[in-house]
């Protein structure tokens, strides 16, 4: 509301995109300013100063929102004092009314956006780099629908994969009792433990079977036979296969829901399968002549997408085009991401059958595809037919989905290739201390080691979510109810893979990770708290405080003004966010909030001797706008948790 008035008017002025903001090295210069005078030096061959006190005068002739002055100090800063009771007199009350609804946009935007996250392979428990990935996607969701965007997730499902096939070929043929044709899977189920769930279970099983493959040459066989059952849809087997991945995408489900992570629709590999996508898509492509068949060269004999030619290297002749069909027939897996992106935009003339997968603990149906279900239009559901398509995917998948872009433009569909965006983001890694208690690391001294489903190498997600939660419940200064200690938990975990940027590597470290005090969410709850608690003594002794006109004090306090210049900030950051897909700076903006109000809460009258509870002022009006800033944080800290998928606790 502040900086966004001044930074439109110096854009309209100088015909700049950027402008830098920052607080004055003397606080009674200004309330912020800005160096752009000092940049434009050079190119305009002039004195700082002097383009200076040429904008200062032209601003002063139309300030911007809540401006009171402009002025000049060397060596050419603009410096910006702030109008806080005005400001004050606008902001507060408008919190205050619109509560839920401060920062929304006044017209939502209607536009369907379609957003892929999680889609962990279902055949072992989730680790804590499966968490960043749907933690990031449901709070770029959460923030687009906050700002107006029609949204559906899904969570693409991997049922016919290698990591898959190798799991179920282990549970049938890695250990006696071993399959044998014809005969049920009572046996080969019995193989779980009791005490001990699938998906951990498979994660081990995943991690020996591939030790057990180099020894046994069998393997190999069985191996290859399970995945031609998979992949052709035969059963037994492959209904087999099916509900051992049900069970452990339920698992799945289970895990990212303490976490406050839902969908819309599960999509399975499958299903794309059984219902022809890739045939549509590969008629597609040659008709709109976006797939070449190779003759000679180093793709001979495959259907390629022409992304760059043959280059020498210092190996030899190179390909750069992309293989969506190989020489033996078989499909790439960027040939079905290629289908599949096609099914997002509408632009494929299939459709899945779909049916309800089960309830969710938010309390909304999770709809799944399914071979035995019914079309879209019979259940008046439209799933798809998207108008942006948000893929959150790691950055070593980044080269797949610029050829699924590419192929879209290639179709001419050059609309939804620029509405085509991969969310891409940095791994989780794993720091030496981490490493060594997971017994990695005894070799070699790394700065971060990556995990491994291959060699069962790896934080559980779930284990990591418990540990949290022991953490908070060990630093408690009184014991939390159960479900106080898990929405802690899930704040401290959510915060901490959010805070990152996206092309930082999160280098796990268990001290770091399961930190609960200082810049973690844990804060931001106990800030919410502290709040609510000021607000329930002020209700319970019957301290009224309606908002009124004349409440504001002149001139305000320090923490005072640190408050509301926070509050002014929050649509400002929503808007960013729902542009950039980065969220942050939402987290930075979180803590920034939350530090205000304990520095407001903790030192309303900086310098005095004694701080006075609000409850307890003697002058009413300075009462009433104290709570009333107290109330318009609560409301605005709520809103910023909650579009960070945390619930907001009012009594910890």
């Amino acid at each position: 509301m502040i900086r966004e008035g001044v930074v439109s008017a110096l854009k309209e002025l100088l015909n700049m995109e950027e402008i830098p903001l920052n607080v004055p090295p003397q606080r009674e210069m200004g309330d912020f300013s800005s160096a752009v005078c000092l940049s434009l030096a050079k190119q305009r061959r002039e004195s700082p100063m002097k383009i200076a006190q040429e904008l200062s005068e032209r601003m002063k002739s139309k300030l911007p929102p809540y401006i009171q002055e402009v002025g000049v100090s060397p060596p050419g800063y603009l410096n910006f004092k702030v109008d806080w009771p005005g400001l004050a007199q606008d902001l507060v009350p408008k919190i205050l009314q619109e509560g839920e609804d401060f920062g929304k946009p006044s017209v939502p935007l209607k536009k369907k956006v379609f957003i892929e996250h999680t889609s962990v392979n279902p055949n072992k428990a989730m680790h804590i780099g499966h968490l960043r990935n749907s933690v990031l996607g449901d709070t770029v969701a959460r923030v687009l629908r906050w700002n107006g965007f029609s949204t559906e997730v899904c969570n693409y499902i991997d049922d016919t994969g290698l990591q898959v096939v190798d799991v179920v070929t282990a549970l049938l043929y890695l250990d006696s009792p071993f399959y044998q044709e014809g005969s049920n899977f009572k046996t080969v189920w019995a193989k779980v433990p009791g005490d001990q769930s699938l998906d951990y279970f498979c994660w081990d099983l995943y991690a020996r079977f591939q030790n057990e493959m180099e020894k046994r040459p069998s393997l190999l066989e069985k191996r290859e036979e399970v995945l031609h059952q998979i992949e052709g849809g035969q059963a037994p087997v492959s209904n087999f296969a099916k509900e051992l991945t049900s069970k452990i995408v339920q698992s799945h489900l289970e895990t990212v829901a303490q976490l406050s992570i839902f969908y819309d629709l599960l999509n399975w590999e499958s299903d794309i399968i059984g219902r022809g996508f890739w045939p549509a898509t590969f008629e597609l492509l040659k008709d709109k002549k976006a797939l070449r068949f190779e003759t000679e060269g180093p793709n001979e004999g495959c259907w390629v997408v022409p992304f760059g030619g043959i280059v020498e290297t210092a190996e030899g002749m190179k390909s750069l085009d992309k293989i969506l069909v190989r020489s033996n027939g078989s499909l790439t897996y960027t040939g079905k991401d290629v289908a599949y992106q096609l099914w997002k935009f509408g632009l494929l003339n299939k459709d899945f059958l779909y049916k309800l997968w089960g309830p969710q603990a938010n309390g909304e149906g999770l709809w799944t595809t399914a071979p035995d279900g019914q079309p879209g239009d019979r259940l008046s559901k439209n799933f798809g037919h998207a108008e942006m398509v948000i893929n959150v995917i790691d950055t070593r998948q980044s080269y797949p989905q610029q050829v699924v872009v590419e192929c879209l433009r290639q179709m001419g569909f050059e609309k939804e290739a620029n509405a085509s965006i991969h969310l891409a983001y940095e791994v989780v890694n794993l720091s030496p201390q981490a490493a060594r208690l997971l017994g990695m690391g005894e070799t070699e001294e790394k700065k971060a080691y990556a995990m491994s489903g291959r060699s069962g190498t790896g934080v559980k997600a779930k284990d990591f979510i418990q540990m949290v939660k022991q953490k908070v419940i060990e630093k408690a200064d009184h014991p939390l109810p159960e479900s106080v200690a898990s929405v802690l938990a899930s704040a401290a975990i959510r915060y901490y893979l959010l805070k990152f940027t996206l092309e930082s590597q999160i280098v796990f470290d268990f001290d770091e990770a399961l930190k609960t005090t200082g810049d973690t969410g844990v804060y931001l709850e106990y800030a919410h708290a502290r709040a609510c608690s000021i607000l329930r003594k002020a209700k319970e002794q019957k301290v009224d405080h309606p908002w009124n006109r004349d409440c504001i004090p002149n001139p305000l306090t320090k923490t005072e003004k640190g408050l509301l210049d926070a509050l002014s900030r929050f649509p400002s950051v929503l808007v960013k966010t729902g542009k950039t897909f980065r969220v942050s700076p939402l987290t930075e903006y979180s803590f920034d909030l939350a530090a205000s109000f304990t520095d407001f809460y903790e030192h309303p009258d900086p310098g005095a001797d004694a701080q006075t509870p609000f409850i307890h002022l003697q002058d009413g009006n300075l009462r009433t706008f104290r709570l009333s800033l107290v109330r318009a944080f609560q409301m605005v800290m709520a809103n910023v948790l909650s579009l960070m998928g945390m619930p907001a606790l009012q009594k910890i």
